[in-house]
């Protein structure tokens, strides 16, 4: 069995209180100038206030966890304590590099800048404010031999203008074919070996496309992701960084979210190319999109089924849910989430709801 010599494990997480008058009154400055491209604008903010039960389920089940650094423009729910050690607050003040770039409202150019975080952990976990733990995890889930858990997925197809033309125009997959160009272009020295390229947990036809992509096109043509935490070795950010100093700073600049963007699977991309990781496919993971409280019932009583998930994101892509109806399906998750986490976490302040 791997002896465990991992000091410690940080999750880094960005939130935005979209509640925050202050916030709303300085994002509409910004709006009609800039915000001209994300097709997913209206949903982008909305917040499910899913956050708490995400802290909730990293203690309880990553009670190895070191520090969890909250990213925000400033603001912090009334519940946190962020004096607790176990908390750290970073606003974008802190993390931006390029101070004259703010404010942004881009979550890409906020990930461009975890180089930033002062004491971080080299190995860390990064996740969204929508993705919770779902069950018990130990380190080796994140984290083998001191490298990422990942897997190498190559795609069949090129997301290209032929696919835009089927699908429709969208910001985040001319980001991450940027991110794609950036590594297309990049040299390097270490390579995949075949446990990576040809690991048992990927199935036949992935192992396929992977021999296509290493023997015959010898570049990238679209990676397959995962949505939920990602772990990472902060080395591998550092490099990432002096790398591509000026496209991660232009992504910095941007407000809102652009075509022009690099994405932080980037980081991902590089421990993947360099050889960086330790290969496995964990299929433990599910992305819900609730539509209604109705939908939200079906949904919760197919995860009571569920065999072997370890993260589950609630997520909110729709521009169908109106405001009113968006409020009753948040009550109506929190609600949900609360008998499954009813448990305060230690930086929780005692009177909070």
């Amino acid at each position: 069995m791997e002896a465990i010599i991992i000091k410690k494990i940080d999750f880094v997480l960005p939130w935005v209180d979209s509640d925050d008058l202050n916030w709303q009154k300085e994002k509409a400055k910004y709006d009609l100038k800039y915000n001209t491209e994300d097709k997913h604008t209206h949903t982008r903010f909305r917040d499910m206030h899913t956050l708490k039960y995400v802290l909730r389920s990293i203690e309880k089940y990553c009670p190895w966890y070191h520090k969890i650094y909250l990213i925000t423009t400033g603001h912090y729910p009334k519940w946190l304590d962020i004096t607790h050690p176990k908390i750290e607050l970073i606003t974008h003040e802190k993390l931006f590099i390029d101070k004259s770039a703010l404010p942004v409202f881009n979550s890409n150019a906020i990930e461009m800048n975890l180089v930033n975080i002062k004491n971080l952990s080299e190995n860390f976990i990064y996740l969204n404010d929508d993705m919770i733990i779902w069950e018990p995890l130990e380190i080796n889930r994140f984290f083998k031999c001191n490298k990422p858990i990942d897997f190498f997925h190559h795609a069949w197809i090129p997301r290209n203008r032929f696919y835009e033309l089927i699908k429709g125009k969208d910001t985040w997959i001319d980001a991450l074919n940027n991110n794609i160009t950036l590594i297309n272009n990049t040299s390097f020295s270490d390579t995949m070996n075949n446990q990576q390229y040809y690991h048992y947990s990927y199935s036949l036809k992935q192992k396929i496309s992977n021999f296509l992509q290493k023997n015959i096109y010898k570049k990238l043509f679209w990676i397959k992701h995962w949505h939920h935490p990602q772990p990472y070795l902060k080395s591998s950010i550092e490099k990432v960084y002096s790398t591509y100093t000026k496209e991660m700073k232009d992504t910095s600049r941007h407000k809102f979210r652009s075509s022009s963007d690099i994405t932080p699977y980037l980081y991902r991309y590089w421990h993947l190319v360099t050889g960086n990781f330790e290969p496995y496919f964990h299929n433990d993971a599910v992305v819900v999109r609730p539509t209604s409280v109705k939908h939200l019932k079906s949904i919760c009583t197919e995860i009571e089924s569920y065999k072997h998930i370890n993260f589950i994101c609630f997520n909110d892509q729709s521009n169908d849910i109106n405001n009113n109806e968006f409020n009753d399906l948040s009550i109506a998750l929190s609600h949900y989430l609360e008998n499954k986490f009813s448990d305060k976490a230690s930086f929780e302040k005692r009177y909070s709801t």
